[in-house]
């Protein structure tokens, strides 16, 4: 699963998740704008989304680890990853069309860990300097998210590191311009992503890629 398509499934997923974004991580970007002792707020903002997606691409990483042992432990291993990778780009799909819910299940697998992490970044807050605003976003990065889990699972179907990283890279660019504009365009933003045809094409063509992933798995296995 290393086709340059990928990488812009990746940034559709992020893209069209940014409304979920928003509404867990809106308050914490909207805070980012106070007691910035000098610094620009932009500074803040951009420093924060680094760290954010530099834990997304930690993450891909270790997934990607994780794929690339299955494959070279057992090919049927393998095969179950591609097909849950393909199941899960078409839920990803349904679910950013408000079709389905069935991804939320994953959110709650999360929260333990969460819940561990979450206190260390009372000590991080209010963020004055670009340094604390990169380590809350390192921070944030493991919030539980049923679209975040999702990513990281169908990248793991890549069985590389370096390619499930990018592909979470790619994912955190594509809600990058809705949370850093979220006290400015946003509204804007979130208008353009819930335009009908915009909002059914970019999901459709999700789905249309995870069908792509089921087919061509199996059909390799057929044939």
């Amino acid at each position: 699963m290393s086709e340059p398509l990928t990488l812009l499934t990746a940034f559709l997923l992020g893209f069209l998740g940014s409304g979920h974004c928003l509404g867990m991580c809106g308050g914490i970007v909207g805070a980012l704008s106070f007691n910035n002792q000098g610094h620009h707020p932009l500074l803040i903002h951009l420093s924060y989304q680094l760290g954010r997606i530099s834990t997304y691409g930690l993450l891909g990483a270790v997934v990607g680890f994780a794929g690339l042992w299955a494959s070279q432990l057992h090919t049927d291993l393998m095969l179950g990853l591609r097909t849950v990778s393909g199941v899960l780009l078409i839920l990803m799909g349904l679910y950013l069309l408000g079709i389905t819910q069935s991804l939320v299940w994953l959110e709650r697998a999360g929260g333990g860990l969460w819940r561990t992490l979450q206190p260390l970044g009372k000590h991080l807050l209010p963020v004055k300097k670009p340094a604390q605003g990169f380590a809350l976003g390192l921070l944030w990065g493991f919030l539980p998210c049923g679209l975040i889990y999702s990513t990281l699972a169908w990248s793991a179907a890549s069985a590389s590191p370096y390619w499930s990283a990018a592909l979470m890279i790619s994912f955190g660019l594509g809600n990058l311009p809705a949370l850093i504009s979220a006290g400015f365009f946003a509204t804007q933003i979130n208008r353009l992503r819930q335009q009908t045809v915009i909002k059914f094409s970019f999901a459709l063509t999700i789905v249309a890629f995870g069908i792509w992933t089921l087919t061509a798995t199996w059909t390799k296995l057929t044939f």
